[in-house]
């Protein structure tokens, strides 16, 4: 590797290891990295040189996402999730150049640049947006800190906020079916498309983008590699058996769409003259909805515009105000389908795993996110105690499904309403165990999140 006049070297010593040298002020110095491996010794010495400005050649601002990008030591990770930092990367370069001209470069980014930014930027997003907006700028100083000469970390000192995320609601059956006539309104495509999101629980990108080739008339199953768990899930399908209802739109759709064979050209061979059977029909290729999976790979925010205009026609709030936050919350939308699903096969009794297998979820305890106690279960959990007068307990006596069920029923079909704490507990595990956030900040927040059990 090249390196400047006056910026020293490395000398690899007869023992493997490397040890720096450079010349300051006339004077020779000599240290060792203590490393046999070259990259390590390289930002060994570029720590030497900083506090003495003889560091890497400054880094500017602009230029940092780019050097980012094509680092070999950044992490592996989704094309949508690399872009989402992109976006949080080009946000605060844009405010540098906006509201701190004389700062552009990384290494003069302070400690009251970073704080200035940071009380603007919570005054119009949640907690939760602004937790992942750190993590993703702390990402990238850390990464580029020993090539760019950046001695102090202006981002070491700052705390994330306790989380509150509003997670979607389920839907009601009342709902559902106000939904799906809007949908049948708007056409045979947005029909069943909200079909499949309510008996398959998919994402709303793969309810687009299913094809044909995943679709399994014969067997009445569903095949899909979910998009956002392709990548750390190694590309494990998910099976999901066809419903009822499903099934008979899926059969529409492939009815409407198959079609005959061409019939052959009369040079063709005697045999190949023959006319097929009308049940010889090429199936459908391609998407299962072609429309929709053009608007949401090319046209996504009118696929958004549809689907908010379907929700507003089945007369579905999909967002609310919070107090204190400047944006609505939202809290009903078309992934609402998948917390319905979710809490439909749990309400009916569904093992959880079993659920877990079909959405495709890591663990239980995200199932367990996604899953909402139905409203009568609890209200029949309740209605369940015994009244007690201050003299004796009376038991209240038995309903016929309590005696057809045996005394063991409630706990068994009532299932304790579970809560999001373990996932919030994973996800701050995860950001440990990935160094984007240090011990104290680990501890204070798993002290908030077990403070509301």
């Amino acid at each position: 590797m090249a390196r400047e006049k006056g910026r020293g070297n490395l000398q690899k010593e007869k023992s493997g290891r490397y040890t720096l040298r450079v010349g300051i002020n006339g004077r020779r110095y000599s240290r060792s990295t203590g490393t046999t491996d070259r990259e390590k010794a390289e930002r060994a010495l570029e720590r030497f040189l900083a506090p003495l400005g003889l560091g890497a050649t400054r880094l500017p601002l602009a230029d940092a996402w780019q050097r980012y990008e094509m680092s070999p030591n950044r992490r592996d990770i989704a094309k949508a999730t690399l872009d989402s930092k992109r976006a949080v990367w080009m946000s605060f370069s844009r405010w540098m150049e906006k509201y701190h001209v004389e700062i552009g470069h990384l290494a003069e980014v302070t400690d009251e640049a970073v704080a200035e930014y940071l009380t603007q930027f919570r005054c119009h997003h949640s907690a939760t947006t602004y937790n992942n907006h750190v993590c993703a700028l702390r990402e990238v100083f850390r990464l580029l800190a020993d090539k760019a000469g950046v001695a102090h970390d202006p981002w070491a000192g700052v705390c994330l906020l306790a989380d509150d995320s509003v997670s979607r609601r389920e839907l009601t059956i009342d709902e559902l079916g106000r939904l799906h006539a809007a949908a049948s309104k708007a056409g045979a495509e947005w029909k069943l498309l909200f079909k499949t999101g309510t008996y398959t629980g998919l994402r709303l990108g793969d309810c687009c983008r299913l094809t044909w080739d995943n679709v399994n008339l014969e067997r009445q199953v569903i095949q899909v590699i979910p998009e956002k768990t392709k990548k750390h899930m190694h590309g494990r399908p998910v099976t999901i058996p066809i419903h009822a209802s499903l099934m008979q739109a899926l059969r529409e759709a492939w009815d409407g769409r198959a079609v005959a064979p061409r019939p052959p050209t009369p040079d063709a061979s005697p045999d190949a003259t023959l006319i097929p059977h009308t049940s010889s029909l090429i199936p459908p290729t391609g998407f299962v909805n072609p429309v929709v999976a053009h608007l949401y790979l090319n046209e996504n925010w009118r696929l958004d515009a549809e689907l908010s205009r379907i929700f507003k026609a089945a007369n579905i709030t999909m967002s609310v105000r919070m107090e204190g936050r400047t944006r609505k919350s939202v809290v009903a939308s078309f992934h609402s389908l998948r917390h319905t699903f979710v809490s439909l096969s749990a309400n009916a009794g569904v093992p959880l795993p079993v659920v877990q297998s079909i959405v495709g979820h890591c663990s239980t305890a995200m199932t367990r996110h996604y899953y909402h106690e139905n409203e009568e279960n609890l209200r029949k959990a309740v209605a369940a105690i015994p009244v007690i007068d201050g003299r004796a307990v009376a038991p209240r006596p038995p309903s016929p499904d309590a005696a057809i069920r045996g005394s063991g029923a409630l706990a068994a079909s009532h299932p304790r309403p579970p809560s999001p704490i373990p996932a919030r507990l994973r996800r701050l595990d995860n950001l440990l165990k990935q160094g984007l956030i240090t011990e104290g900040e680990y501890a204070a927040q798993r002290t908030r999140i077990l403070n509301e059990l």
